[in-house]
């Protein structure tokens, strides 16, 4: 059982989004948030400024939080922040890796699209109203990008960034999909499951990794079945900002990262990707990812009165 506990009060931020929120009505999204050993990023107020956001937009119909078996005191904090924000629900899951607890929002979700984005806030819960518009117009996949801009990041962590996606390019054909790595993207909720069913390397209800871990190939597999699928996907441009963490090792990461693409593309070459169903034909007209720049980007619909 999980016990409630007093959120202590952190130290007053800045907030991460912006006061007048796009309350543009639309299909409704579920926000999944991946949570494993998040105390820290949780004390820090990063969860409660996304619960504030929510609450102010028509369109969000829930926070989904994934705890993946942490074993700090992630879970209790969640829970007691859920008992003062009626949008927040917490999904308390064993430990399997960042993937299985991003697909387990997915299978959860209640929203007709789904954006999974992280607990630290990297890029802002507030770049949702940048792809607002495309989710209006009906887009599959919705991928966020830092299209090479990675404000505070260390260099070896820009010329590792730089060398997983010559590599991807190389082994993944994902079109003009350049940022698979950024953690924000939204996809149309049904879209997400069948892209999930389809998942060979990163299978759902599979432990795919024992503590903190990117999983960077879990990203790159979704946006490659979906590809395959014939999804309608677009590439934002979003806001990101480096966060720190000694959680993560980038070394072991990359490595990882570059596992995962090898088995992507293995499974592709045994035809273990053959035979996948096309989506609706609503979802067919297009099956190129469009890249989008900042002055081609729709204007938001404004807030209503």
């Amino acid at each position: 059982m999980v016990q409630t506990v007093a959120v202590p009060i952190a130290a007053p931020r800045p907030p991460c989004y912006d006061a007048q929120v796009n309350g543009a009505r639309g299909p409704t999204v579920s926000i999944v948030i991946p949570c494993y050993n998040e105390e820290v990023n949780l004390r820090a107020g990063c969860l409660a400024h996304v619960a504030s956001y929510a609450a102010q937009a028509d369109d969000i119909a829930e926070i989904l939080v994934v705890d993946d078996g942490s074993a700090d005191a992630s879970r209790d904090l969640v829970a007691s922040l859920a008992a003062t924000h009626g949008k927040l629900r917490l999904l308390a899951e064993p430990h399997r890796g960042k993937a299985g607890a991003v697909i387990a929002g997915i299978l959860a979700a209640r929203g007709s699209y789904v954006l999974f984005t992280d607990m630290d806030q990297a890029t802002p819960i507030a770049e949702l109203d940048k792809l607002r518009p495309y989710v209006q117009q009906g887009y599959d996949v919705i991928v966020g990008s830092r299209k090479g801009r990675r404000a505070g990041a260390p260099l070896v962590r820009r010329l590792m960034a730089t060398g997983f996606i010559l590599l991807r390019r190389l082994i993944l054909d994902l079109g003009e999909v350049t940022d698979t790595q950024c953690g924000f993207k939204t996809l149309k909720t049904d879209v997400a499951r069948a892209v999930c069913q389809r998942l060979r390397i990163f299978r759902p209800g599979v432990q795919h990794a024992s503590g903190a871990a990117v999983t960077a190939g879990f990203d790159a597999e979704l946006l490659f079945v979906a590809r395959r699928m014939g999804a309608r996907s677009v590439e934002v441009p979003v806001t990101w900002q480096y966060v720190g963490t000694r959680r993560v090792h980038p070394l072991r990461e990359s490595w990882r990262g570059l596992k995962g693409l090898l088995l992507i593309r293995g499974a592709a070459a045994r035809g273990e990707y053959d035979g996948a169903p096309a989506l609706s034909s609503a979802t067919q007209a297009s099956s190129q990812t469009e890249a989008v720049g900042p002055s081609e980007r729709p204007r938001a619909a404004a807030p209503p009165s």
